[in-house]
Parts: C-alpha cells; sequence; structure tokens
C-alpha cells in the first residue's frame, strides 16, 4: 500500500459556509462535537504514512467542516507533527477566516510550525458570484484579496475550483479564472467537477445529504473537465505530471493548472489517494466507506 497524502482532519462538521452541493455532506457524518486529539493514534498514523509513502508526501489539514473555525486545533496538530519533518503542510479553507487568522498571528505562527500552503475553495472567477453560490452571507469576502494577504504572510496559494453549471461551468469562464490566477500569482489552481459519490455511506439516508445529493446531480456539467483538458492541451498546455488518482497537471502559459476530482478512488488498488486521521484516533483510506479502516 503507498500513499502521497496524509489527509487529517480538522474540527467538527460546523462550517460557516452553506454549499448546496458540498461533498462533505454526502459522506458519512463526522460523528462528534469538538474532539480532542487521540495523540498517540496520530503519531501512529504518521508512522504508518512514513511506511506507505512512495516518495514526497504531503499533508492536508482538512475537514467534514470550516478547519478555520478550530485554529487551536490546527496548532496542536502542527506542533504534534512538527518532529516528523514533512516538507509539504497545507490547509483547507474556503477563505473566509483568512483576513482573521492573518491579523490575530495564527498564519504567521502556523507557518513557522510547518504551513506552506493554503488551498482556498471557490466556485467561480468573481468574488460576489462564487460567494452566493457558496452560501457565504458576508458580503465583503474577496478571495483575491485573501490570496494577496496569505502571500504577504509568505505562504503559497491553491485555489480549488468546483466545476457546476451555475458557476464555471464555460471555456471563457475558466479562461478568466487562468488569467487571473496569473495575475495574482496563484501557485497552484485545481479544477474539478462537482460530485456525487457512488455509495452514500453513514449520512446517505437523511434528508439533507438527499437535498445535496440531487443539487450536485444537477449542478454536475458532465464531460466539462475531459473537455477542458482537450481545450487546454490544444492551447499550448504543456503536461507535467499524471497522478495515481487520475488528475493531470499543466503548465499552461505560466500557471499551473491541474485537473482533477473530489473522490477518492484510484485505479491501483495498492496506491491509495490518501491516509485519513479523524482527531478520535480512527485512521482510514476512503471517506466514503465505513470498513476502509485501518485503525
Amino acid at each position: 500500500m503507498r500513499t502521497h497524502t496524509f489527509s487529517i482532519v480538522v474540527g467538527t462538521a460546523a462550517c460557516n459556509a452553506k454549499c448546496p452541493f458540498c461533498v462533505s455532506k454526502m459522506t458519512r457524518s463526522a460523528g462528534w462535537r469538538f474532539p480532542t486529539i487521540n495523540k498517540r493514534r496520530l503519531h501512529t498514523a504518521c508512522r504508518i504514512v512514513e511506511q506507505a509513502r512512495d516518495g514526497l508526501v504531503s499533508v492536508l489539514l482538512t475537514g467534514k467542516g470550516e478547519p478555520l473555525l478550530f485554529p487551536d486545533q490546527i496548532t496542536e496538530y502542527l506542533s504534534e507533527i512538527a518532529s516528523c519533518r514533512f516538507p509539504l503542510i497545507d490547509l483547507q479553507t474556503n477563505g473566509i477566516l483568512v483576513k482573521e487568522a492573518i491579523e490575530t498571528g495564527m498564519m504567521k505562527k502556523w507557518a513557522t510550525l510547518g504551513l506552506s500552503l493554503v488551498c482556498i475553495s471557490i466556485v467561480h472567477w468573481e468574488p460576489y458570484t462564487s460567494q452566493n453560490l457558496m452560501g457565504i452571507n458576508d458580503g465583503s469576502f474577496d478571495f483575491w484579496q485573501a490570496v494577496d494577504w496569505l502571500h504577504g504572510a509568505g505562504l503559497a496559494v491553491r485555489l480549488n475550483c468546483t466545476l457546476t453549471k451555475s458557476g464555471c461551468g464555460t471555456l471563457g469562464d475558466i479562461d478568466r479564472l487562468i488569467n487571473m490566477c496569473r495575475d495574482h500569482k496563484v501557485e497552484q489552481l485545481t479544477l474539478r467537477e462537482v460530485e456525487v459519490p457512488d455509495y452514500m455511506a453513514g449520512s446517505g439516508n437523511t434528508q439533507e445529504a438527499r437535498k445535496v445529493m440531487d443539487c450536485a446531480k444537477s449542478e454536475k456539467p458532465h464531460g466539462f473537465a475531459n473537455q477542458l483538458r482537450h481545450y487546454l492541451e490544444m492551447n499550448g498546455a504543456v503536461t507535467l505530471m499524471h497522478l495515481p488518482h487520475g488528475a493531470v497537471i499543466y503548465d499552461y502559459h505560466g500557471q499551473n493548472v491541474c485537473i482533477s476530482n473530489c473522490l477518492t478512488s484510484t485505479t491501483d488498488p495498492n496506491n491509495i489517494r490518501q491516509i485519513i486521521f479523524f482527531p478520535d484516533g480512527r485512521i482510514a483510506y476512503d471517506w466514503k466507506y465505513p470498513g476502509a479502516r485501518i485503525l
């Protein structure tokens, strides 16, 4: 078994956005309120990752909700894994609390503890439209400003754009997004269609999960990711790398662009997408299936 990503779950399912097609709500419920970290299991997970690594491994601080709602736990995680000396540590966020984290000095502290890159989730190149589609009520949030603030704090940025019919659903939208990423010196851009898991583990029978699933089905631009690949390749994109879960990374006129998906399956059963650590000590390798457990 080999892996390239160590996903560490921060906090609870609480979130300050209300994305109607959130993939997190279509997979197994977090099942806790505000857990303390099972540190013994965390260090076990680190050793498992060390044994399963195939070359470079990156850490992703992520969540079933919004990680920046739990800054103290982020600090605790970074402090606990510091001795492992992971070279790449990313933090996933919707970006709303980035300014607060910078102003309070938390981002600077996390950078000293090893944080290297912040991933901001978006659904459109225009901040107000993206915010509206994600159910974010704070009209002052501008993710392009957040990108600039993070760069000012010495951190790299990845924008994760979920492709939907009502968001970035045309080639013109993608061109505008890529050009703006280039203007703001965004280090990485990931594009992925909104997805519907083939197995709705745990939360699949709830009314909320069914509502989210129906929205995702209606918003999914089927085949758009493949259309994008063809478009980029026909317009001068250079293929840099193929990842085990099917993602392709390009250099598109100087801009890093990855076309990927937000599910966890791979075609090679011995090359899993990630090892996942939950605060209560569970160690898994798939978000969907309760039986995909290591410990």
